[in-house]
Formats: C-alpha cells, structure tokens, sequence
C-alpha cells in the first residue's frame, strides 16, 4: 500500500510539474497606431488604432497650390479609410495624420502621364511619437 502511494505521489508530483512547465503563451502583438498600406497603382488604405479615443486629425494637401483636400477628426478606437488619389491631378500631395501628441506624415506623388493610367509614389516623411510615461534623470 506504501508503494501504491508513493507511486500516486510521484505520479502527481510529474504531471503537477509539467503542468507549471509548460511554456506560457504568447500575447498577440500590440497593433502599431497608425498603419498606411498603398492597396493598388492609385490607392492608400489608412488604419488607425486608437484604443485611448484621442482626437485623431487627418488631412490631406495639394502641396503645388496649398488647396485642402480633406480635413476630418475622429475619435473611435479603431478607423479606416481608403483614399484614392486616380481622379486628382498630378502633383505631390501630403497626408498627414495626428493622433493625440503623435504625428505621421506622408508624401504622395501622383503622375497621370504613365500609359498604364494614373500611378502615385508614397513615401513616409515624418513620424514623431510621443512615448507615454515620466521620465527621469538623475543629477
């Protein structure tokens, strides 16, 4: 009977064990705040993560004559947008993006003059994210 229980507690001990050593499971990424994907030859597709709900501003700009394009604010947790640049004239063209004390800007190049149909070029030109927390220094 002694071994009996000795062989159960052993038994338990093993199975208790491999149960505290199994590996612990992986948290799924923190998506990053703002995500700017071109989707085809004349398309960007916007995504913002906004889980603190801070006003997030998006404009964009004619840069050759300063005409605004579009200007709008939003406050969701989560938004997106497509923006089409096929209908506009060529030229360069800023998208930029605020997201409480966060900034994204993007510069776009629209050229209608290609055989295929209009085509943009994007190339990020700015972020500026503002980490959360105090900091500290020691003198």
């Amino acid at each position: 009977m002694k071994t009996f229980r000795t062989a159960l507690f052993s038994t338990g001990f093993l199975f208790g064990a491999a149960a505290l050593a199994q590996p612990a499971h992986a948290q799924a990424p923190i998506p990053q705040p703002v995500q700017m994907t071109q989707v085809d030859a004349v398309s960007l597709r916007l995504r913002i993560n906004n889980s603190g709900q801070q006003p997030a501003h998006l404009l964009v700009l004619h840069l050759d004559n300063q005409t605004c394009l579009l200007n709008e604010t939003h406050r969701e947790p989560a938004y997106g947008t497509l923006l089409k640049f096929d209908t506009l004239p060529a030229g360069r063209y800023a998208v930029i993006l605020r997201v409480g004390a966060d900034r994204y800007r993007y510069t776009v190049q629209v050229d209608n003059h290609k055989a295929g149909g209009p085509t943009i070029a994007v190339r990020e030109t700015t972020t500026h994210r503002v980490e959360s927390g105090l900091a500290t220094a020691s003198l």
